[in-house]
């Protein structure tokens, strides 16, 4: 389990670095996130089921870029309904890709904190070779 502090963590998340060590990123690019840590080698999702969690951090990220836009749009505008549920709808999927990795990154950190992620054992190296594929 975590032992660092919220605020710590928080701004890990912000920063889409790796709530383990802070140093490596949790994204490649915007929309491909990294299977492990570069810096530390921790394993973020292990299980596919693992982000349907952040597919709630998406559902209330969504939710509430319409309910705030649509009272905007309800009290300053003369606009039909249903412009206004088509400007909403895209505000609300745009919102969605917009802030992907920063839910993907919060749920990384919701899973280290629950202790779903751990940090990996060091390996350790003789000789200076990795004989680790080689059958005993």
């Amino acid at each position: 389990m975590a032992q660092e502090s919220a605020s710590l963590l928080i701004g890990r998340a912000l920063r889409k670095c790796c709530p383990v060590c802070g140093n490596g990123a949790v994204f490649a690019s915007h929309f491909h996130m990294n299977r492990a840590c570069p810096a530390c080698h921790a394993i973020f999702w292990k299980d596919p089921g693992e982000s349907l969690g952040a597919m709630y951090l998406d559902y209330a990220v969504a939710a509430g870029a319409f309910l705030i836009c649509w009272a905007i749009l309800d009290w300053t505008t003369t606009l039909s309904d249903l412009t206004q549920l088509v400007i909403l709808c895209v505000i609300a999927v745009g919102s969605v890709l917009l802030c992907f990795p920063y839910t993907r990154s919060a749920w990384t950190v919701l899973v280290y904190i629950s202790g779903g992620i751990e940090r990996p054992q060091l390996r350790v190296i003789r000789g200076g070779k990795d004989n680790s594929h080689r059958a005993a």
